[in-house]
């Protein structure tokens, strides 16, 4: 009964994690496909830039902010900025992948099966390199968005209105790949008392 209730179960999430797949395939295409707009088009794509965002700091400015805005800058800035969420989408996509190849035993109702363990760690790895992109591209693009405005322009007149502070942290991912770590270690005794009930069979 607990075996079917595993394999129903790992069934719909397999389903699910497909689709999460396909999704981010496409929201990574269509990214793919306004870089060279935004190369070609640049401002005409851009109808404000009301606000600045720094990181932990976030700048509303007078007005739609386009006087402050360094052209010149912008177009390769937005093309640099969908080339790291691409990244994003890329790592998300491997993630769903590692953990749909550690549902296809559980579908069939072993989820010991040998080369699990080595997957769940993949999977710590992957938390951990993602993790690392997340946190990079946090503070990579409020830097590339920094470099379109005229920041002395900006912070030597009137052109902030108003100022508010978002703390972001992704240092979850850590503990979330000792746990992944953890379970493999587990998964891998698993594998071993598998191994033994078949060759007993």
């Amino acid at each position: 009964m607990e075996n079917n209730r595993l394999q129903k179960t790992s069934a719909v999430m397999d389903r699910i994690f497909k689709i999460a797949q396909g999704f981010l395939i496409a929201v990574a295409v269509v990214c793919a496909i306004f870089i060279p707009l935004v190369l070609i088009l640049g401002e005409k794509m851009v109808a404000g830039a009301s606000s600045l965002d720094l990181g932990s700091v976030k700048l509303d400015l007078v007005g739609d902010g386009m006087q402050l805005v360094n052209v010149s800058t912008l177009k390769p800035v937005i093309a640099c900025e969908l080339g790291l969420y691409i990244l994003a989408f890329g790592v998300g996509w491997y993630l769903l992948r590692v953990l749909r190849q550690i549902l296809a035993p559980m579908k069939e109702g072993r989820p010991f099966e040998s080369g699990v363990s080595g997957k769940i760690a993949k999977l710590g790895w992957t938390a951990l390199i993602g993790g690392a992109i997340v946190e990079l591209a946090a503070k990579v693009i409020p830097y590339l968005d920094a470099k379109c405005y005229d920041l002395a322009r900006i912070f030597n007149s009137e052109a902030v209105e108003g100022v508010s502070f978002n703390f972001r942290f992704f240092w979850w991912v850590v503990p979330v790949a000792l746990v992944l770590f953890f379970l493999s270690y587990v998964f891998k005794y698993g594998e071993a008392l598998q191994k033994e009930s078949d060759e007993t069979l």
